[in-house]
């Protein structure tokens, strides 16, 4: 099984519109980096396309989707927000997020918490129980031999590879690229493998 994580292109940020200070459009570089890896990963099979509920994520993953013959599905996911958001801050609606992208909805179930949004992505504590919710979401929804593509962010992902290798965070200096890729691939025989791909 394969985990695609993908950071988001390049953000703008002096422009939140009528959105959260923490929720950034993209530049008109990013906009052409959504194209650009539609296009790379056009021809890739994905199993499933899951994207965070800020505009600069979904944009990115929305570029993907785009470039797919079948339109695919695009799931909504506020659990996957950047670290340090404003707190009780989860992003825009579906309804705002859908006039860039028709076939997204938001997750038929919750990677975790319950009836509301109310996970804290503040501390470094709190965003590695998040990364671990968030994984065992994934590892129990899919399974070997598929692939999952989830749009998120550089803090979001920095916490995501090292509780996926069951390393300590302190052990690994990561730096993502705008729209760079981190796959980790779970094996049968008990080994988790990282790619790394920038630009």
């Amino acid at each position: 099984m394969e985990l695609v994580f993908v950071r988001h292109a390049q953000r703008d940020y002096e422009n939140c519109g009528d959105r959260d200070p923490a929720d950034s459009d993209l530049t008109e570089k990013g906009e052409y980096q959504c194209i650009a890896l539609g296009q790379k990963l056009k021809d890739i099979p994905i199993d499933a396309f899951l994207t965070s509920s800020l505009l600069r994520s979904f944009k990115t993953a929305a570029g993907v989707c785009s470039a797919k013959p079948d339109k695919p599905r695009l799931e909504i996911c506020p659990e996957l927000i950047e670290c340090g958001c404003t707190p009780g801050y989860y992003g825009c609606s579906e309804e705002y997020l859908r006039q860039y992208y028709s076939n997204a909805r938001m997750c038929d179930t919750k990677l975790y918490s319950g009836d509301r949004y109310d996970f804290a992505c503040q501390t470094t504590e709190e965003n590695l129980i998040r990364a671990q919710k968030i994984l065992d979401y994934l590892r129990g929804r899919f399974t070997f031999g598929q692939r999952v593509a989830v749009f998120t962010h550089h803090g979001t992902i920095e916490h995501l590879i090292p509780v996926a290798l069951g390393i300590d965070k302190e052990r690994l200096d990561l730096v993502f690229d705008d729209t760079s890729l981190s796959v980790i691939e779970y094996r049968r025989d008990g080994r988790t493998i990282l790619r790394c791909l920038n630009r």
